[in-house]
């Protein structure tokens, strides 16, 4: 399986202290991010990031808003899990160590199979024969369960076509939308199962009182992710089991 991406995102109780933190967080992620970007204009939207940081040569970004910190890395391998896990606990401490209420937690997980039989690598042990046919062209599974009485874990897989169209020019000599453009000598580049995993601790949020998120259980969550990704993915498409 090929890995494309790690997300983490912390949802807090509304903060608007940014303009401080901001000094912080550019000292704490200097060799991270070198350019943040700071939202002066005020805004009601609470999604609406505050602070931005992008660092284009590692493929990392974050957005801070007023109720949540959202931390990618892109284009990443197994390999940068570790780097990913040590940004995650960075930032956590960060956040915590200044006032931030972090309520819950949840980290993303986004990767590929690349295989001609994805569709039926997705149906084959999860459908009803039934429902499986000749004319079945796309599938998406979504499984979600509670884990431990502490978190959910969510996994989705649907069956994606890298598709190469070729260019068409109208009458007038302008470029053909590709929504307007037949299928029919398109080029199939890759055919693949496209895997989402989450781990989440919404499950302790919602049934605990007054819960938040502490870094025993933000370390327990990047262990389950660690270590049961790759098992929790092999179950669905070669047992069928979750």
């Amino acid at each position: 399986m090929k890995i494309n991406s790690f997300s983490i995102t912390f949802w807090f109780n509304i903060f608007t202290n940014h303009e401080e933190i901001l000094k912080i967080l550019s000292e704490d992620f200097k060799e991270e991010f070198t350019n943040f970007n700071f939202l002066e204009k005020e805004t009601d939207n609470l999604l609406v990031p505050v602070i931005t940081a992008i660092n284009r040569e590692k493929m990392t970004n974050f957005t801070f808003s007023k109720i949540n910190f959202q931390y990618n890395m892109d284009k990443v391998e197994w390999t940068n899990f570790n780097e990913f896990k040590e940004h995650a606990l960075q930032i956590f401490d960060t956040l915590t160590n200044n006032q931030v209420d972090i309520l819950h937690t949840a980290i993303f997980i986004n990767g590929e199979i690349i295989s001609e039989e994805s569709l039926k690598m997705i149906t084959e042990k999860t459908l009803n024969p039934q429902i499986v046919s000749n004319d079945l062209v796309d599938a998406t599974l979504k499984l979600g369960k509670k884990h431990e009485d502490l978190f959910y874990k969510i996994v989705t897989l649907l069956n994606k076509r890298q598709i190469k169209l070729p260019k068409e020019i109208d009458k007038n000599g302008n470029l053909v939308p590709i929504p307007l453009i037949s299928w029919n000598g398109a080029f199939v580049e890759n055919e693949l199962v496209d895997i989402s995993y989450e781990i989440n601790d919404k499950y302790s949020f919602d049934f605990t009182k007054n819960y938040h998120t502490t870094t025993f259980h933000l370390n327990k969550m990047l262990y389950i992710l660690e270590n049961d990704m790759q098992s929790d993915i092999d179950g669905i498409i070669k047992k069928g089991e979750f």
